[in-house]
């Protein structure tokens, strides 16, 4: 069915020569409109357009004064048809009706939210004056926030009339100590704080062993004191070795014999280790007692450094030995300086070799 706009445009003004021809026309057209009221709009929009192409072909070739132009509306109007004009009528009451509709449906939401939002009011008025005296516990901040977020969910329920039908939070939700999970926790202004206060900070005591304890033990392990004191360790390893060696002669399988040498050999390795040190550690404290003379009679004093600190200690080491164990030694020492300087050699001075 057309809009009524659309009819309007068919009834556009017609060029008439004869006025009255025009008015003859007229009378049997609104005859044959009375006679044939019951026909069908098909053949009412053809006539209509076809007048329309025919006062565009005749509105360009000539114009109109206004007073004319109003006079041809009049006439054209009324060879329109009964039929025409009802259903033009039908279709602005069925416009109507549907914008009437759609206001009575705005307004029956608009009414269920003012509802809504006058019940979520009342609820926050009876939650505050419940909660009154657990204020001062929790803090003022937390109930503002809780009707901050009540406000602002009740402003989007106003605002998007769809949620309108949602049903309602739940009443016994707990409240909330801030505004949302990013947000900083709230504290009362009214939180008593204790009234100590720590002026100074006493260091806390660190658990310490009394048997290393310089104030307990005093001047009982310093310096060489404490190597004397735990000697015994080193007569209990020599122990031990004597009687790992006694096991290895009496040893029958493989296996039990290459464990034995291996736990000899580091055992010995360590007290070897322990008794180049304890040199060093001599030869040094020997020097020390020589520079400290020298410079109470105004000397400068020397301070070793590691390769002469370890020759002395071996001059010592020789000392101490007997000449077969000073050979071997010689000769081992000879044997491992040839190996090094071998590695050093060029690949083809030792084939020559």
């Amino acid at each position: 069915m057309a809009p009524p706009r659309a009819w309007e445009k068919n009834v556009k003004p017609q060029r008439i020569a004869d006025d009255d021809a025009g008015d003859s026309d007229d009378m049997s057209a609104a005859g044959d409109g009375v006679d044939d009221g019951d026909r069908q709009d098909g053949d009412d929009s053809a006539s209509g357009s076809e007048v329309y192409e025919d006062a565009r072909s005749e509105l360009g070739d000539e114009e109109e004064s206004p007073s004319e132009a109003e006079e041809n509306v009049q006439d054209q109007m009324s060879s329109v048809s009964f039929g025409a004009l009802k259903q033009a009528q039908d279709t602005l009451l069925r416009k109507r009706k549907r914008g009437s509709d759609a206001d009575e449906e705005q307004e029956d939401k608009l009414n269920a939210l003012r509802k809504r939002l006058k019940e979520l009011k009342g609820r926050n008025g009876d939650m505050q004056q419940s909660k009154g005296a657990v204020q001062g516990k929790n803090g003022p901040k937390a109930t503002t926030a809780k009707v901050t977020q009540d406000e602002a969910t009740s402003n989007d329920e106003y605002d998007d009339p769809s949620d309108s039908d949602s049903a309602p939070s739940e009443e016994g939700a707990p409240t909330l100590s801030r505004s949302s999970k990013h947000a900083p926790a709230a504290q009362s202004t009214r939180y008593q704080v204790s009234r100590k206060r720590n002026v100074v900070d006493v260091p806390k005591r660190v658990v310490r062993d009394p048997r290393f304890d310089a104030l307990q033990q005093r001047h009982s392990h310093t310096g060489n004191n404490s190597e004397k004191a735990y000697s015994f360790l080193r007569d209990y390893q020599k122990s031990e070795i004597s009687e790992l060696r006694a096991a290895l002669k009496k040893a029958k399988s493989e296996e039990d014999k290459v464990t034995l040498r291996r736990k000899i050999n580091s055992m010995e390795n360590r007290l070897k280790s322990k008794e180049s040190k304890e040199r060093q550690q001599e030869v040094l404290r020997k020097h020390r007692k020589e520079e400290r003379e020298k410079v109470q009679q105004g000397k400068t004093p020397y301070f070793l450094k590691k390769k002469d600190l370890k020759e002395q200690a071996l001059v010592e080491k020789f000392k101490g030995m007997k000449s077969k164990d000073r050979a071997k030694l010689v000769e081992k020492r000879k044997k491992k300086e040839g190996q090094k300087e071998r590695k050093k050699m060029p690949e083809m001075s030792r084939r020559a070799g």
